[in-house]
């Protein structure tokens, strides 16, 4: 449950991050490379967060 509510928060963040960057009047090339980099961020920490997750199942 823990890892379920941590990234859904880090959703959050990303959608907050993204009406941020479109009120401010963004253009269209800008948006699309730094909301690449947020969502390849998120991914990372949805992965790591995962295994984080898988590892200490095992462990247990």
């Amino acid at each position: 449950m823990k890892i379920i509510q941590h990234v859904y928060n880090s959703f959050l963040q990303v959608a907050t991050l993204i009406f941020e960057k479109l009120e401010k009047g963004i253009d269209y090339p800008r948006f699309q490379l730094e909301l690449q980099d947020v969502l390849n961020e998120l991914g990372r920490n949805i992965c790591k967060e995962v295994l984080e997750a898988a590892d200490d199942y095992v462990r247990q």
